[in-house]
């Protein structure tokens, strides 16, 4: 729960650093377990589940209340990029949207099949899959555009001393 839990806050618009990114996934990770203690399950999948919902709707209540801090006039800083296209899927999974991101990690990272997907966050089937379909999508898009941006090198730089022997 820690790896899915890193892997969704870690959002350039909100959390720039790993240090903040652990400790709010500490702090949630906290709040989400002491809900479930007061709610104990029969079975372990069915609180695994819980748990992971549970945690998806604490970071969706902390985005909000930072997004109305923002508009409001409050100041959050912004992570800035060094100005160089980052293609690595990371950084694809970091610009994607909370919904599709929430789904993405769920499925991928923390291994739930679509439909525990779909009960953690609590939207149809069909939305989960579409969501993974999007998801993927961007993503592939981002590593795409990244590479097509940064420039090629030769595959053998000092390749003028090679001779093609027959």
């Amino acid at each position: 729960m820690r790896r899915f839990g890193l892997a969704l806050v870690r959002d350039d618009r909100f959390v720039c650093d790993d240090v903040s990114a652990a400790s709010l996934v500490d702090k949630l990770f906290r709040q989400a377990s002491l809900t479930l203690i007061d709610d104990p399950a029969d079975d372990f999948r069915s609180a695994r589940v819980r748990a992971f919902a549970q945690f998806v709707r604490l970071y969706r209540r902390h985005v909000r209340r930072l997004a109305a801090d923002e508009a409001d006039g409050g100041w959050i800083e912004a992570c800035g990029s060094n100005g160089r296209a980052n293609a690595s899927v990371t950084s694809g999974v970091r610009n994607l949207p909370l919904e599709l991101r929430e789904a993405l990690l769920l499925v991928v990272l923390a291994g739930f099949s679509h439909r525990d997907a779909a009960a953690a966050l609590d939207i149809p089937l069909a939305a989960v899959v579409d969501r993974l379909g999007r998801a993927r999508a961007r993503i592939s898009t981002h590593v795409d555009a990244a590479h097509e941006s940064t420039p090629r090198e030769a595959a053998w730089p000092n390749a003028a001393h090679l001779r093609i022997v027959k």
